[in-house]
């Protein structure tokens, strides 16, 4: 064992020497191979020591590179933002220098407190602004450095507050929308007061409308402005608009202008109505304002979608919005909020006051203008405003705008139509009247009481007159008006004119009609001998100028003023002129100032006139003259602001235009032209006829008369001598009586017109004296005149100027002038003389004469019959009976019927087959002539009656002829041979 030990120990500690050994070994072996790598190891270190040296170096160039680069590159923004941020400093503190320049030269007047007392001698401006205030807002500098400030000029001399107006500017930010919640309401409406008094004083009259819409108010808000209708109702619509349709139908109207302005003005060819207003002249268009309380109160959804239409298109048509807007209801359908706050300018109240809604302005104070407080102040400026507007509304376009020169006058020409300038549409463009072409053949024109319709007639016919050759047109004019219009054609003598009334009666202008009528159908008759189907080819084919006919007639509807037989036959000639004219080349016109009262004029026959021509009138007349759904004409609030309509009133054919001015003077000027151009042919043509309805007739305009006075020799004895005493009420021979050797030729004048009857005595006796030679006849006179009339010995100077036997039968000759003339009827009757020459007795005044009144005891016999003296009124009543036959006329007046009976018994009464009336009662007209008719007479009118023929004729009677014209045909009567 132990050996086993000691070799096991053995073995260990040979185990434990190689162990040892080996261990040494593996130890140098470690610590070489640990030198070898630490040898390695240093080396490797080094050399990437050197390599990361290098990389560290380069990256410290790159960084140090960059680094440059980019301070480079802030420096140059840096740079340029502070040379920007310069400029933008000098851009804003030039636009202060501007503003503080502007707000200096504005017109102080316009910035005035309304408390100062400027205001009492107020007067509205001559020029627009473009600028207009309504508040200010203030610029707090005292913030700002020493040295910024001294860049500032403009503050050096001024507080460190600077203070500058809030403005509205025109055209582009002239609307204002103030937005409150529970507070502001009462500042907003103030504020809109202020805005709306001080766009009236910064603008000349008229240059500024309103349209008031106050739904919560009534009115009570804005009542101080509606002194403004007083003198011109355009201003404010006439009426602050409260109602739900009556606000949709106001912004109705408000697009609809707008639909005129941007279609018929603006068009391609103006941005604005500012650049349209620049070269319209006169015709310049107002701006329009919208003024609306407590939106959106009483907005229905077309009137919230008429709104948001004007809000967006407004500024472009000089309409404009002043809104305050309550926000405490829901916006009604039709716009948005954001449609509504497309206005200029937004004020929001937060509560305490406005706040501009602007990123910049709303860190700026804003103080909101106010009106005046006392009312005197407000009223006087409304009353110089409405005072100026009310000539300002008055445009004038000069009528030489639309006149030929002097070498186009008669140069035009009718063969295919007539085509006429009347006015100006627009800025650039001028308004014909064409007639002739397609449907356009006639003519309606609509226009009330001052609307300027008789200035578009003269214009008319005198432009027509310039353009056209009496051979190229001719005109027939009736004036049913209470006027003159046309009696300058008469003094004037147009030559285009064929016949002129002037205040004429139905009668005559049924005439006009029926002379037209007759024209109508000649015509006929020369295309058919042509074998032609119009005007401008019979002109080829007959080389004749057959000139177009145009009728004018004035107030037409006084043709149907009564339901009678005469206005039967003017609807049916009208409709016929008006169906079959056009290929004649004849043209109807027709002026009215409503169309309400024409119903005897057929709706077909209007249908017929395509033209039409609507002036200021009621909606009713808009619709009549235009169209049921065309309402424009409702619009037009100037007097010769029209719309020319060729369409037969349709929409479409729309075209607004403003009628040229013709002073009388300017008239009368032309007219002599047209005169000047005419001298020497007017013999070529037929006399005017001429028609004066406010004035008695005139006895030298009878051409038979004025034939037989001029005449060398005496005519032949005549057989039924003519007594002329008128000029009819239509288109004929002058107004007389046939002296016939037959029972009943006499003639009696009843009515209160002591003048008339004068005056027709008088043409009576020169009118058959001018028949018969100085032995075929004798005249005697029993003048009742009163001694101080201013008419007594008229008719007895009339008698001197005859070569006949003439007797003046004296007060106390009465009985012996009777019973003389009896002895003559006598006489003849028993002689049986039918060729004996006549006697002609004139009774003036037969109620002065009450020695040949019937007596009451006519039936009485007595046994002194023969001794008593004959009874004049016997003789009297003899004389009228067996007179006539043998060529013994009696011609009497008497103021009235009950004079007439009270001498003439009714035996006695039918010896008168010719009776002229004057105006009466019913009662007596009637038991004249069995008619009324002669209760309708004006002043110059009578009425001539002829029991045999039963007819009965208007007639002016002749005037109380001239001195000088007497004195002239008693030289030629007297001159005469037999």
């Amino acid at each position: 064992y132990e050996a086993e030990m000691a070799q096991v120990g053995l073995r260990r500690t040979s185990s434990l020497s190689q162990l040892d050994e080996a261990r040494a070994k593996l130890r140098e072996e470690i610590d070489g191979r640990r030198d070898a790598g630490l040898g390695q190891a240093e080396e490797s270190r080094a050399a990437r020591n050197a390599e990361l040296q290098e990389e560290h170096d380069r990256g410290l160039e790159t960084a140090r590179n960059e680094y440059k680069q980019r301070k480079d590159a802030c420096c140059r923004r840096y740079d340029v933002a502070r040379a920007a941020l310069r400029r933008r400093w000098e851009r804003g503190v030039s636009c202060l220098e501007r503003l503080v320049e502007a707000t200096d030269r504005v017109n102080r007047r316009t910035l005035l407190d309304w408390h100062e007392g400027a205001w009492s001698d107020w007067g509205p401006p001559e020029e627009p602004t473009s600028t207009i205030p309504f508040g200010c807002w203030c610029v707090d500098l005292t913030g700002l450095s020493a040295g910024v400030r001294e860049q500032m000029s403009f503050a050096q001399d001024r507080s460190a507050i600077l203070s500058t107006p809030a403005l509205l500017t025109l055209p582009h930010r002239g609307s204002l929308l103030l937005q409150t919640s529970r507070t502001g309401r009462e500042d907003a409406i103030q504020t809109l007061r202020a805005v709306m008094l001080r766009l009236l004083t910064s603008f000349p009259p008229g240059r500024v409308q309103f349209t008031i819409i106050d739904p919560v108010g009534l009115g009570e808000n804005f009542a101080g402005f509606m002194h403004l209708a007083d003198h011109a109702g355009a201003l404010v619509g006439d009426r602050i608009w409260t109602d739900s349709t009556h606000i949709e139908q106001r912004l109705t109207d408000l697009t609809e202008h707008m639909e005129t302005v941007i279609q018929k003005y603006l068009r391609n060819e103006f941005e604005t109505i500012d650049a349209y207003n620049e070269q319209a002249g006169e015709l310049a268009e107002p701006y329009r304002f919208l003024v609306i309380a407590d939106f959106p109160a009483n907005f229905t959804e077309g009137a919230a979608a008429r709104l948001s239409s004007i809000i967006s298109s407004g500024a472009r048509c000089g309409v404009y919005t002043l809104i305050a807007h309550d926000q405490r209801p829901d916006l009604p359908p039709g716009i948005q909020l954001e449609d509504l706050q497309a206005c200029g300018i937004r004020l929001v109240h937060d509560g305490e006051q406005f706040v501009w809604e602007d990123e910049l302005l709303r860190q700026f104070p804003l103080t909101l203008d106010a009106p005046p407080e006392d009312e005197q102040t407000l009223t006087h400026i409304m009353h110089a405003v409405g005072r100026g507007a009310k000539e300002s509304l008055r445009i004038e376009v000069p009528f030489e705008t639309i006149a030929p020169s002097d070498a186009e006058c008669w140069t035009g020409s009718t063969n295919r139509d007539i085509e006429v300038r009347i006015g100006r549409a627009g800025a650039v463009r001028l308004q014909p009247l064409r007639l002739g072409q397609g449907v356009a053949q006639h003519a309606l024109i609509a226009g009330k009481t001052g609307s300027g319709k008789s200035t578009l007639l003269h214009v008319i016919i005198t432009n027509l007159a310039l353009w056209y050759g009496p051979e190229e047109v001719e005109f027939y004019l009736v004036d049913f008006k209470k006027g003159v219009e046309f009696k300058t054609y008469v003094t004037h003598t147009l030559p285009h004119a064929r016949a002129v009334a002037i205040e004429s009666d139905r009668e005559f202008g049924l005439s006009v009609l029926q002379r037209i009528d007759a024209e109508m159908s000649r015509r006929g008759d020369l295309f058919r001998r042509e074998q032609v189907q119009d005007l401008a080819a019979y002109r080829e084919a007959s080389g004749t100028t057959l000139p177009r006919t145009l009728l004018i007639v004035d107030e037409f509807q006084v043709f149907f003023s009564e339901d009678d037989k005469l206005s039967q036959d003017a609807s049916i000639l009208l409709d016929r002129l008006v169906r079959q004219g056009r290929a004649f080349g004849i043209h109807v016109l027709l002026g009215s100032q409503t169309l309400g009262g024409t119903a005897g004029l057929a709706r077909s026959t209007m249908g017929q006139m395509a033209v039409r021509i609507a002036l200021q009138c009621s909606e009713a007349d808009s619709q009549l003259i235009l169209d049921d759904a065309n309402l424009a004409a409702r619009l037009l609030s100037r007097p010769g602001e029209a719309i020319y309509n060729d369409a037969g009133g349709l929409v479409e054919g729309n075209n607004p235009f403003q009628t040229a001015w013709l002073s009388d003077e300017q008239r009368d000027v032309y007219l002599d032209r047209v005169k000047d151009l005419d001298h020497g042919r007017s013999g070529e043509r037929d006399p005017l006829i001429v028609f004066e309805g406010n004035a008695p007739a005139d006895i030298r305009k009878n051409r038979g008369l004025v034939r037989l006075i001029e005449a060398s020799e005496c005519p032949p004895a005549p057989t039924a001598p003519r007594a002329w005493f008128g000029e009819p009420v239509a288109i004929k021979d002058p107004t007389a009586v046939a002296m016939r050797r037959q029972a009943g030729a006499n003639v009696l004048f009843v009515g209160q017109r002591d003048e008339a009857a004068t005056a027709m005595m008088a043409s009576a006796m020169l009118s058959l004296s001018a028949q018969h030679a100085p032995g075929g006849a004798r005249f005697v006179i029993f003048d009742g005149s009163p001694a101080d009339s201013p008419l007594a010995g008229r008719l007895e100077h009339v008698g001197t100027m005859l070569p006949h036997a003439v007797r003046v039968v004296a007060w106390r000759e009465v009985d012996d002038a009777m019973a003389e003339l009896e002895r003559d009827v006598q006489q003849r009757l028993e002689a049986d003389q039918p060729d004996a020459p006549a006697v002609y007795v004139f009774i003036y005044g037969l109620q002065r004469y009450r020695m040949l009144r019937r007596s009451d005891d006519d039936f009485s016999f007595s046994v002194d019959e023969e001794d008593k003296p004959p009874d004049p009124a016997k003789l009297f009543s003899d004389v009228l009976r067996d007179g006539a036959p043998v060529g013994i006329h009696t011609l009497i007046w008497a103021n009235t019927l009950a004079t007439v009976e009270r001498t003439l018994d009714r035996q006695a009464l039918r010896e008168f087959d010719h009776r002229v009336l004057f105006q009466m009662s019913a009662n007596d007209s009637a038991n004249l002539i069995d008619s009324a008719a002669a209760t309708k007479l004006g002043f110059h009118r009578a009425l001539l009656y002829s029991e045999e023929h039963g007819l009965v004729e208007k007639f002016r009677p002749y005037a109380f002829p001239e001195a000088g014209w007497l004195e002239e045909t008693k030289q030629r009567l007297a001159s005469r041979t037999t």
